[in-house]
């Protein structure tokens, strides 16, 4: 395991012991077996900590649920750990401008959305006509995603996806058609 790795299973291990505002680099570097040089050679505080390990594990849930069948219940997942942990997940995302959140969460949505797109016939699209698509529909999740994130949660992560669901089934594929017949 290197450092980074290290850092961020200490960091996690004291996330669940207090808030991210309380936590410091010398805690998650006794946590981790490693010197405040090595914490500060890799992140400049613990906020850029949590952000990196933010990013990396929403990176890879997204990444491990990308696919037609799997988006659904991988997006369900993601909002219900946000709701749980959303004091530390709030303190992360305050960190970060708006513009560096949206981005985050298009560039890790988007690559979702490509999967799906090649798994319903996009990759016989025109380069510029998949990426619309590709972009339409990832656009539409992250937008609910930031809205429900900036109201505070309030929609159950399962009733908002299934509405997300249930309007998007059966779309994507028929723009990949109408696509195909406009050429």
């Amino acid at each position: 395991m290197d450092a980074r790795e290290k850092i961020s299973v200490a960091l996690k291990q004291e996330l669940a012991l207090v808030p991210l505002k309380k936590v410091t680099v010398a805690a998650v570097a006794k946590r981790a077996g490693i010197t405040r040089q090595t914490f500060y050679y890799h992140f400049a505080d613990v906020e850029d900590a949590a952000v990196w390990v933010f990013q990396h594990e929403v990176g890879a849930h997204i990444l491990s649920h990308a696919s037609y069948r799997r988006w659904v219940p991988g997006l369900i997942q993601l909002m219900n750990y946000m709701s749980d942990h959303a004091e530390q997940v709030d303190a992360i995302l305050n960190s970060l401008s708006v513009q560096q959140t949206e981005q985050f969460f298009f560039q890790q949505l988007r690559i979702m959305m490509s999967a799906i797109v090649s798994e319903l016939g996009g990759d016989k699209l025109h380069a510029a006509d998949r990426r619309f698509i590709i972009d339409h529909y990832t656009l539409a999740v992250v937008g609910h995603l930031l809205h429900w994130l900036n109201n505070n949660r309030r929609e159950p992560p399962e009733a908002l996806v299934k509405n997300i669901s249930f309007i998007m089934c059966g779309h994507g594929i028929e723009s990949i058609h109408r696509f195909r017949e406009r050429g």
